[in-house]
């Protein structure tokens, strides 16, 4: 029981730490005929958007009734600069502003999504449809294209530090994980930071598996190529994280990083 709890409320912490919080704002209709369904749609995006890896909505109640108090009306959303005041008073990461209207008989939905810290246009998009039914089975696709911009916190920033022990060897490893997926990997083999190896890498981070690729120049074999592509699991405080590799043999060892000061 101990056990199940400790991976459930490891788990908490993940989802809680990692997702980014994304708040849809009503969308905008100057056309009479649509005017009244902008709700709907806003709720359709939301609803879309619940589950989607590394997000959070913000309950409809709760924009509201922020909204509410603050007077706001849905002109002002697709403002950036109003979008912007707007999600950091509901505490949202980033907003979702958009506005339908029919031309010819045709419904066409635009929406762009806006980061609240920069008041930037992460991604901009345009949906045309003839019937309802369209619009309800292209709005997954244009819901996942609404966040596909919005970045992943940044959890590994910084340089971390651990040690791959096997039978065989015992290689230390330093990694600082830079912006744009770019990071700096030093390994000194066997502990031997004599003979310390440095080179650039790139990582990325995709569903909770921790990709990191870098090339040494070097005589040994299990160092020339690294290729690590794993599940991680990160510390309770965030300042530590392991993930099982593959060496030699297609042998699963664990490895820990510590983050340093």
């Amino acid at each position: 029981m101990k056990k199940l709890f400790s991976f459930l409320l490891l788990a908490f912490l993940t989802i809680t730490l990692h997702a980014q919080t994304v708040a849809v704002l009503g969308f905008e209709s100057d056309n009479f005929c649509i005017e009244d369904r902008t709700g709907t749609m806003s709720d359709l995006l939301t609803d879309e958007l619940v589950g989607l890896p590394h997000i959070t909505v913000v309950e409809r109640k709760h924009i509201d009734k922020v909204t509410g108090e603050m007077k706001f009306q849905a002109k002002m959303y697709t403002d950036p600069t109003t979008a912007k005041s707007l999600g950091k008073m509901i505490g949202a990461d980033c907003v979702i502003v958009g506005s339908a209207d029919v031309f010819g008989g045709t419904l066409t939905v635009t929406a762009r999504t806006i980061e609240v810290e920069t008041a930037k246009i992460l991604y901009s998009a345009k949906m045309t449809c003839d019937t309802w039914n369209e619009f309800n089975r292209k709005l997954p696709d244009f819901a996942k294209n609404l966040v596909s911009k919005i970045p992943v916190p940044a959890r590994f920033t910084g340089t971390w530090s651990g040690v791959l022990q096997t039978e065989n060897y015992s290689d230390e490893y330093e990694i600082t994980f830079e912006k744009k997926g770019k990071c700096t990997v030093k390994v000194s083999p066997d502990g031997d930071f004599a003979k310390t190896l440095t080179v650039k890498g790139t990582w990325n981070d995709s569903d909770d598996i921790l990709h990191i690729s870098a090339r040494f120049k070097t005589d040994i074999d299990r160092l020339k190529n690294m290729n690590w592509a794993a599940v991680y699991a990160l510390g309770d405080d965030g300042e530590s994280f392991s993930m099982n590799i593959k060496t030699e043999g297609d042998k699963l060892v664990r490895i820990q990083f510590v983050k340093e000061d």
